[in-house]
């Protein structure tokens, strides 16, 4: 699997939409669109756990 910077991902739990995010020192984060238009950022972790996480409980959308 393959990260990209933007893509979408929806979770399989909840079915809420992430958006896939990559910041300037290569961590990785998954962004929610808040109810207020603003964006709630999970913790950043490293490319591989995100590899892990996004594998584990989300579908690409």
């Amino acid at each position: 699997m393959r990260l990209r910077n933007g893509d979408f991902y929806t979770n399989v739990n909840t079915n809420k939409l992430y958006r896939l995010n990559e910041d300037k020192n290569s961590s990785w984060y998954l962004s929610l669109r808040g109810e207020e238009a603003d964006y709630h950022e999970t913790e950043k972790i490293s490319g591989r756990d995100m590899i892990r996480l996004v594998e584990g409980s989300f579908k690409k959308s």
